[in-house]
């Protein structure tokens, strides 16, 4: 970001001045002008469809535009918000009304800024998109009325069991959101106690919350010096706590925050021992440089950030764990790549690229006695690739490519995997054959499974384990590393949806656009993801949805980004009064005139 320092300064002083102005009747005369700034429509989400941009003050036309910036939460006018159009910003006055002079006429970005508020609606990728406006400025417009909702805070207090000061206590925060298509808790950020023993989250969104506490030990032992080779039996520390008072998330109590919502999540710490734990690992025989990864979960899933660290010369893992149960995972790369690089990995057995193993245990008073996690490499997860009603066409020439089936065209087929119990690892299927992908060496456990069909005039059709639907049933990865061989269809007589807006949203009203976000969710069992379309007004109003599958969809409509749990049938449910169905037939388009959210 390049910005001058004299707008940098300007930026700031608006920001941080205190938030005391006195009431007025008339809009307020500050302004700033803001050079080099960059450009909104990097940092937003992006259409999924191509849209053109319509031309902005094509006539040379200035106008002052007025309005107001209101509490999302209480409708109360908002001072010393700060709206910016283009390189121009005003401060609201006391009654939370601006007024910017000298607009270009035509289609502008607007933005609302205040320290403590945000957008109201959801975010995309830590930046709020709802707080950006499209208007269409022009002379008499109507005044805006943009809102900004309160973000919230969580605080607490963390007490030890010895009654030394709680000072460098890590406390993790978690927030409850939607990854493809399903409900996940995603880290969102950590801190540590101040010398009093306190800890504050600021800023944080709508939404539900777990909070946590990270392993201490109670000297000044750090992890690596703990786990050296002559460290004692037993150390005494501060396992993982959830609030309130759970050793693991199943149990852990939900926080929900909303409206400008103070929170407490307060901790009470026992003194407790954390035992000595060696894990033998049975390596793989095969050559190479090997690299492993171990990863510690409760049964739930949740990762415990508890130090684990591999020993390459006795080929152990040593970890200092207090009492509970326990999941290990390990996985392995062989650093030297493949043995011949014009083979697929799936011919080459005597130098395994990866290898992964599981292994659950409990500790209690003291560790399980000769713990061994076997690793798995040998094997692999097969999936073929069947089409449906026939395989595509081939362009004449094409096999003269390099790709694995001789075309230039990307594989037919990308599938991945992710741990059912949640965390951010994910594998990848690798092309082994025209026909064939296959995923190496899995740890032990359950995996979601998502998949995309990857060339044009192609659609994914059902994905199966045995002939069970992997939709809404995880793929099981045996103890071997792999499990039960994958059919994955391909359909080449895709269908397409037309969308279109209501004659009610007018392209050219004066005033703030909306934008309209549109997902189309299949009824049917389907381990692909769903993507929102994007519609404006002024960029035509109307959008086509191509490569899809044919069947029943469930069609939404948003005045903001969601993040949907689209693989949950009850949390669809509660859209039923909003949502639009429609059956696209094979090798046809339909067409859909939207029906919009209600104010």
């Amino acid at each position: 970001m390049r910005t001058r320092l004299p707008a940098a300064l300007a930026l700031a002083a608006a920001l941080l001045a205190p938030a005391s102005l006195p009431a007025q009747s008339s809009a307020p005369t500050s302004h700033w002008m803001f050079e080099d700034s960059p450009a909104l429509g990097d940092l937003l989400p992006q259409p999924s469809q191509e849209v053109s941009q319509p031309q902005t003050n094509p006539t040379g036309q200035r106008v002052t535009v007025q309005g107001v910036v209101l509490n999302a939460a209480t409708g109360q006018p908002l001072p010393r918000v700060l709206v910016k159009v283009e390189d121009t910003g005003a401060l609201t006055d006391g009654e939370g009304r601006f007024e910017i002079p000298g607009v270009p006429a035509g289609l502008e970005s607007f933005t609302a800024a205040k320290p403590g508020f945000r957008g109201p609606g959801s975010s995309f990728r830590g930046f709020d998109s709802s707080a950006y406006h499209l208007v269409h400025v022009a002379p008499n417009m109507p005044e805006l009325s943009f809102s900004l909702a309160p973000t919230n805070t969580l605080s607490g207090h963390v007490t030890l069991s010895t009654g030394d000061p709680a000072v460098g206590i890590g406390i993790q925060l978690l927030k409850q959101s939607a990854e493809d298509g399903r409900a996940n808790w995603t880290v969102t950020d950590v801190h540590q106690t101040n010398p009093e023993g306190e800890y504050r989250f600021a800023g944080l969104e709508d939404g539900t919350y777990l909070a946590m506490t990270q392993p201490a030990f109670d000297n000044d032992l750090t992890a690596t010096s703990a786990l050296a080779e002559r460290a004692p039996p037993q150390l005494p520390g501060y396992p993982i706590l959830f609030f309130a008072d759970s050793a693991d998330a199943a149990g852990a109590s939900r926080i929900p925050l909303a409206g400008g919502q103070q929170g407490t999540a307060n901790f009470n710490l026992a003194l407790s021992p954390f035992h000595a734990v060696t894990i033998a690992v049975a390596r793989p025989h095969a050559a190479g440089h090997w690299q492993f990864n171990p990863a510690l979960q409760d049964r739930s899933g949740q990762r415990l950030n508890y130090s684990l660290l591999y020993d390459d010369k006795t080929s152990t893992i040593r970890t200092y764990l207090p009492d509970g149960s326990y999941t290990l995972t390990v996985e392995g790369n062989n650093l030297e790549g493949p043995e011949r690089d014009d083979l697929p990995l799936s011919r080459q057995r005597n130098r395994p690229a990866q290898v992964a193993g599981l292994l659950d245990f409990s500790v209690s008073g003291h560790p399980e006695p000769k713990l061994r996690v076997v690793l798995a490499s040998e094997v692999s997860t097969p999936i073929r690739v069947r089409y449906e009603p026939a395989p595509p066409a081939r362009t004449p020439g094409s096999r003269n490519g390099s790709g694995l089936d001789g075309s230039d065209e990307p594989p037919p087929l990308g599938l991945w995997i992710k741990r059912s119990g949640g965390g951010d690892t994910q594998q990848n299927a690798d092309w082994a054959d025209a026909d064939l992908f296959q995923l190496s060496a899995v740890a032990p456990g359950s995996y979601w499974v998502q998949a995309s069909a990857n060339r044009t005039g192609t659609c994914l059709g059902a994905v199966t384990a045995g002939g069970v639907s992997l939709g809404q049933t995880p793929l099981i990865i045996g103890p071997s590393g792999a499990g039960m061989p994958v059919e994955a269809v391909l359909r080449t007589d895709c269908a397409s949806l037309a969308l279109q807006l209501p004659s009610t949203a007018e392209t050219n009203a004066a005033g703030e656009e909306p934008t309209y976000y549109v997902y189309a969710v299949p009824e049917f069992d389907s381990v692909a993801a769903v993507q929102p379309a994007t519609l404006r007004p002024s960029a035509g109003g109307s959008a086509t949805l191509t490569n899809l599958t044919p069947g029943s969809y469930l069609v939404l409509v948003f005045d903001a980004a969601h993040q949907l749990e689209y693989r949950n049938p009850s949390a669809l449910a509660t859209y039923g009064g909003r949502s639009q169905q429609v059956t696209l037939s094979p090798n046809a388009t339909s067409s859909l005139l939207l029906e919009l959210p209600k104010p």
